[in-house]
């Protein structure tokens, strides 16, 4: 036996001995030894073999854990299908009582279902009316957008001549600014020129 086996197989000696007496109190209590005491071992041996770096024992209390899941699924699946069950039967004798009371009260539902279906007529022609309304505002309101997006797009357009003859003024004033600069030393050229054949 390896060394590190040595605290493992202690570890499950000791778990082993101390779920005893919750083994037997769960069984007196009719649950028939549950899951939670083998969540809880399973935890200790996930746990211990962690820290002492027993791979072994940490898959066996994984392997215990996960059977504790399993086992409370199983457990909640039953008591799911009884429920269910149950509610069938409920909605069983529900239906039954219905379709009697719908028996006795037949002559009561046909006089009703004639107004109903005065009422229905009524309804829909409000709806018809409603509805022709608001294509009429629905129509009205297009027509109000495309007057904007057409003043909208005018006032683009406007604005964007305005730019373009702005920066075409600004471009002509650039170039009679280089004009006069080009001039400016064309003159001073000159006259240099001149000091330079008097100096002679």
């Amino acid at each position: 036996m390896k060394l590190l086996q040595i605290p493992g197989a202690a570890v499950r000696t000791y778990v082993k001995v101390a779920r005893v007496p919750f083994d037997v109190a769960m069984k007196v209590a009719g649950r028939g030894g549950g899951t939670t005491v083998d969540r809880a071992d399973g935890a200790v041996k996930t746990a211990a073999g962690a820290i002492l770096g027993d791979d072994e024992l940490r898959a066996e209390g994984r392997r215990r854990t996960t059977a504790a899941d399993e086992r409370d699924q199983a457990q909640a699946l039953r008591e799911e299908a009884d429920a269910r069950r149950e509610e069938a039967e409920r909605a069983a004798r529900e239906q039954a009582a219905e379709a009697d009371r719908r028996r006795e009260q037949a002559a009561e539902q046909a006089a009703a279902k004639r107004e109903e279906a005065a009422a229905a007529k009524q309804r829909e022609q409000a709806k018809a009316e409603r509805e022709a309304a608001k294509r009429e505002a629905q129509a009205a309101k297009e027509e109000a957008d495309r007057k904007e997006a057409a003043e909208a797009r005018a006032r683009k357009e406007e604005l964007a001549q305005l730019e373009a003859q702005e920066e075409a003024l600004d471009q002509r004033e650039e170039a009679l600014a280089a004009k006069d600069e080009a001039q400016r030393l064309e003159d001073a050229a000159a006259r240099a020129k001149a000091e330079r054949k008097t100096d002679d």
